[in-house]
């Protein structure tokens, strides 16, 4: 038995003592005699059946006491029944998700990213959307994403050299749990119409001239689609369709390094959130980066009333 997150306990005072360091995540505990102060101060190093009886003797606390200090951390989450987590990068996340808490518990946000299937869909050149996806699909599978499926060969080398634990083929009919793009200038028309017959959200990522895009996330079976984005860029701008036919024959932009650094960790937040929590943050919603607006543009998107898709949320 140990403290959740291996959280630190901290005297803040005669009776009144805190578990973590940091405020908004730590709890306070006040009103204790200094017995059970003394064995509160003891919780960071674990504890089991047999150590607490050890430590409530020296603490000088009643037996029944120390239970029932143990049960309300307990009751409150605080206490974590498995040992502590061995290893380097997976003892480091899951200590981590324990302190927020994640929803169903930090082990099992572990387990939902190790059965994840990720597609990362697209061939890259050494241009900044190739960097992006490149680094992206990197901290995805040391994040723990269980299998990768990179459709560029080199990319899925890289993989293969770097991560040789993590999966890269999945059963022929298999359905990723997520598609990642990462376009230059626009999303892809016409792969864009293939993806939305898939069984599969889409994570469409675009690197435009100055910004990078990130999101929404299209879900199938759900209104809001590629086709809505140009529709909504239509309204906002009548001449947008011209411009758009003649950016899809550009080069992909030359950015900034530091921006396309920033948008690899962005893109794979976003992923890993979507893969372990569910694709409902990110539906709908999109942050655009620059180093004008570092910490984003956050945009919500509607469904097009001109799209077809629109009538799927009628039924």
């Amino acid at each position: 038995m140990r403290l959740r997150g291996a959280s630190p306990v901290l005297w803040r005072g005669p009776g009144e003592c805190q578990i973590g360091a940091e405020a908004g995540n730590a709890i306070v505990l006040t009103g204790m005699s200094a017995a059970e102060q003394r064995l509160i101060d003891r919780l960071d190093e674990g504890i089991d059946r047999v150590s607490l009886s050890r430590s409530a003797r020296l603490a000088g606390l009643p037996l029944r006491r120390a239970h029932e200090l143990v049960g309300r951390l307990r009751e409150a989450g605080m206490l974590h029944e498995e040992p502590f987590p061995v290893g380097g990068r997976e003892a480091d996340d899951l200590l981590y998700w324990e302190r927020l808490r994640s929803p169903g518990g930090a082990s099992a946000r572990a387990r939902r990213l190790g059965e994840a299937r990720l597609a990362v869909l697209g061939r890259f050149d050494d241009g900044a959307p190739g960097l992006i996806a490149r680094e992206a699909t990197a901290l995805l599978a040391e994040a723990g994403v269980g299998t990768v499926l990179a459709e560029d060969p080199a990319l899925d080398a890289a993989v293969a050299q770097s991560f040789p634990t993590t999966a890269r083929r999945a059963p022929l009919r298999a359905v990723p749990d997520l598609m990642l793009t990462v376009e230059p200038h626009l999303i892809d028309p016409i792969r864009a119409r293939s993806l939305a017959r898939a069984d599969a959200p889409h994570l469409p990522v675009v690197v435009r001239e100055v910004s990078v895009r990130v999101g929404p996330l299209l879900e199938p079976g759900r209104a809001l689609c590629a086709a809505c984005l140009d529709l909504h860029e239509r309204d906002a701008d009548p001449r947008w369709p011209v411009v758009a036919t003649q950016e899809r024959g550009l080069p992909a932009p030359r950015i900034e390094r530091l921006l396309a650094h920033q948008a690899s960790g962005l893109v794979a937040r976003t992923v890993l959130e979507a893969l372990a929590d569910g694709p409902g943050t990110w539906a709908g919603r999109s942050l655009e980066i620059s180093g004008a607006e570092p910490l984003g543009l956050e945009r919500q998107w509607l469904p097009h009333p001109e799209c077809a898709c629109a009538a799927l949320e009628s039924e």
